[in-house]
């Protein structure tokens, strides 16, 4: 009752018998059940309906290995800042600390990965689950892990019911280095702004837009801060730490300040490219930064409050040359796609965009390919790019993509991933295929784990343990009943990519593309 009051509408995992009563009190409860091929994916798929609805996600597992295969996904969810509720069945209070079959200590297991790992014991259900749920949703969001023993499950609940508890009220911005911040800001010509994902998550892209248009401040982003603005903005310079990063931290050498709004550096250090420069880090947190970053100031707290006493101080605009920046961002897309007669995965990038709608939802795996996306793909506004990029897990993509169309049925949802992921959670192919999901999973098949390939390249190391498939590999025709297209070429790529969209279920598209230019701009 206190999960379907607070908003949760699926939970996911693979049942087992300590969790069978659980499942059936939410199935009567109105709350489904989705059934996946493994845990990693059920804790993937609540990451991303938290993302997506702010509502907590909820992943189920049994004790013992169902609780291990979660570990991964509940660390992508606690560095991405995803608000989750992690469930472990138990063993029954009397086996509780002994050494019996299956049987772990799942709170020392979860607590460095989580926000927080409490034990939901009779008469305290509603205390303890109130506390985890606002616990999830507090800045930063997190995953909060429940340990509930098997006999507890069964017992008759015995507390009177209550309203949901509120969220946690919002931290007041602290202004006492306002001062210092308004100084710095006023004494430079070109100061730059690195948006990250607090500014993703903080709804308040149109006065950050309205606060660099007004003093015509150009900005960076990470890639999933990508959004925050609608990619194409004439003060947009690119995204740091990924494709051709180096042209980019190069065209930052004219700035005299960095202005981080929301940069969160679970994605990238700043002094991973920052130019020696003073920093003014405004976010709900203070900068994570070494002692090589000159930190000016820190506004913690909320964004906008911080954003308005800014605002106030009134400097004038900007010494930067737009024009400058407008032939940048030209030279560098320009060499995002290099001219050749073989299939390349930026072609499978623009075309991708070409064909997906502005509503619709891309969710990005990890490898090469992921550097091509952030620097190419155009993102409209904030949700509409899925990726792991603070934990950065390869496998995301297919459950994220399972997931975002479950919850945004009528959006169109397009996984992209390489060969590596695809292979790690192929299997859930066939949970989008029982679900009758039409989400299209685009595979970049080029053989290889090519992020890899290309690091021993750089080191002179020999090519061992990268190469994914024999010489014998033959594409299926059928993937648990999902169509699988086989596209060699751009024109039979677009054919399949039109189809894929107009399908009543899922369809596979494996892009047989040369991964050459991952060596240049990788």
């Amino acid at each position: 009752r206190r999960l379907k009051a607070i908003g949760v509408r699926y939970v996911f995992d693979i049942l087992s018998g300590q969790i069978l009563a659980t499942v059936e009190a939410l199935e009567a409860y109105g709350i489904r059940f989705v059934l996946v091929s493994h845990e990693m994916s059920a804790a993937f798929m609540s990451d991303v309906v938290g993302r997506l609805t702010g509502v907590s996600g909820v992943a189920l597992a049994t004790l013992g290995p169902g609780a291990t295969n979660l570990t991964t996904e509940v660390g992508d969810a606690f560095l991405d800042r995803s608000p989750c509720l992690i469930v472990t069945g138990q063993v029954p209070s009397g086996q509780f600390g002994r050494r019996v079959q299956m049987h772990v200590d799942h709170q020392q297991l979860f607590r460095p990965l989580t926000k927080g790992s409490f034990l939901l014991a009779p008469g305290r259900i509603l205390e303890t689950l109130d506390r985890a749920v606002r616990l999830a949703l507090a800045e930063p969001p997190g995953p909060v892990h429940l340990d509930l023993l098997e006999d507890f499950a069964v017992a008759s609940a015995t507390e009177k019911r209550t309203a949901p508890c509120r969220p946690l009220r919002e931290e007041r911005v602290r202004l006492r280095e306002l001062p210092g911040a308004v100084r710095a800001l006023g004494r430079t010509r070109r100061p730059v702004a690195a948006l990250g994902l607090g500014a993703a998550r903080s709804g308040l892209g149109r006065s950050i837009r309205r606060f660099l248009e007004r003093h015509r401040i150009p900005y960076v982003t990470t890639m999933m801060g990508k959004g925050v603005i609608p990619d194409g903005h004439p003060l947009c310079i690119g995204v740091v730490g990924r494709a051709r990063y180096r042209w980019v931290q190069d065209f930052l050498k004219d700035a005299d300040l960095v202005l981080g709004i929301g940069y969160d550096t679970v994605e990238i250090g700043y002094e991973d490219w920052m130019p020696d420069v003073p920093l003014i880090h405004l976010d709900r947190e203070p900068a994570d930064a070494d002692s090589r970053v000159r930190v000016a100031a820190e506004l913690t707290g909320d964004h906008g409050t911080a954003l308005d006493a800014l605002n106030a101080a009134g400097r004038g605009r900007t010494a930067w040359d737009l024009e400058a920046i407008r032939r940048f961002r030209v030279r560098l897309a320009k060499s995002l796609r290099p001219t050749s007669r073989r299939f390349h995965p930026h072609q499978v990038v623009d075309l991708l965009r070409a064909w997906l709608p502005a509503s619709g939802i891309l969710t990005c795996d990890v490898g090469a390919h992921t550097h091509i996306v952030a620097a190419q793909w155009p993102v409209p506004r904030s949700g509409m790019l899925l990726v792991s990029n603070g934990w950065s897990s390869m496998g995301f993509s297919i459950p994220a993509a399972i997931a975002a169309r479950l919850v945004c049925p009528g959006r169109q949802v397009v996984a992209c991933l390489g060969d590596g992921g695809y292979l790690m959670m192929v299997g859930e192919i066939n949970t989008a295929v029982r679900l009758r999901l039409p989400v299209v999973f685009v595979v970049f098949r080029d053989r290889y784990l090519s992020l890899i390939r290309v690091k021993q390249t750089r080191r002179h190391f020999a090519w061992s343990g990268v190469q994914l498939y024999g010489d014998g590999y033959r594409a299926s025709d059928t993937l648990f009943g999902a169509p699988v297209v086989v596209a060699e070429s751009e024109t039979a790529f677009r054919a399949a990519f039109a189809q894929a969209l107009i399908a009543d279920g899922p369809v596979v598209i494996e892009a047989v593309v040369d991964p050459a230019e991952y060596d240049e701009i990788v």
